[in-house]
């Protein structure tokens, strides 16, 4: 009976490791992908170009910050009118590519009073290193609901590091400079980019499967809130645009 036990107990454990491995800690498994496929495409801005693209007057610490800027919230390609800092995402993926280190771990500095970059993407349990490269003093409050919210001063040239464990867009900004803003987008699965200047994205090594695919932007919302469900097959490369209206 005693044998009988320890064997139950170890097969028991053998199969609770070879479930943890390459799982994540919020239903996501890492495996790996043979003939991925892609999915890629523009993301482009259907309003009044007008209101993209402004150039604003700093108002303050101008040595620091600078005379002037081009506000961040929505700028758009003048020709194409492709929408830059667009997320773009798979929904729900139980399964699927590995997170990289620079996913997990990820930097967002304030250089003349602006984070670089806008939105900054960062797994789910990872870190995101604040650096400051001003020589004024910046003070990052966090607006967050899944996540802790904080609200926490770095001085000239230091940084700090905060610990995101759970999926969701948390907005920054900086009460020193009140005009700074930026978006952390905690990702539930490696699925996720963040439009280029020409609005562009691509997604890949997605295993074969049903998807819905989420469009969001900072000041525009989502394209669709219930998103679009695409079909992706083996290998394949699939083009699919996607506009704000």
């Amino acid at each position: 009976m005693l044998k009988r036990s320890k064997l139950i107990t170890s097969t028991f454990a053998a199969a609770l490791m070879a479930a943890l491995v390459g799982a994540s800690a919020h239903g996501y498994t890492e495996k790996k992908v043979e003939k991925g496929a892609t999915l890629k495409g523009v993301v482009k801005y259907g309003g009044d170009m007008a209101k993209a693209n402004v150039v604003d007057k700093t108002p303050k610490d101008p040595d620091a910050c600078g005379a002037e800027r081009t506000k961040p919230e929505l700028k758009a390609d003048a020709g194409t009118k492709g929408l830059e800092d667009a997320v773009v995402y798979i929904k729900k993926i139980d399964a699927g590519k590995e997170w990289t280190p620079e996913q997990k771990k990820v930097s967002l500095d304030q250089q003349k009073c602006e984070f670089k970059k806008h939105v900054t993407l960062v797994a789910e349990g990872g870190e995101v290193v604040f650096k400051n490269s001003d020589t004024v003093l910046h003070n990052i409050s966090a607006t967050a609901v899944m996540n802790k919210a904080f609200n926490e001063g770095v001085g000239a040239g230091k940084d700090m590091t905060k610990k995101f464990d759970k999926s969701e867009f948390v907005k920054l900004t900086c009460s020193v400079h009140p005009w700074m803003n930026a978006t952390i987008v905690v990702m539930a699965n490696p699925y996720y980019a963040v439009t280029s200047e020409k609005g562009e994205y691509t997604l890949s090594d997605i295993p074969a499967g049903k998807y819905t695919i989420i469009v969001q932007h900072q000041e525009l919302g989502k394209v669709d809130k219930k998103g679009l469900d695409v079909e992706l097959k083996d290998g394949e490369t699939k083009t699919q645009d996607f506009e704000f209206k």
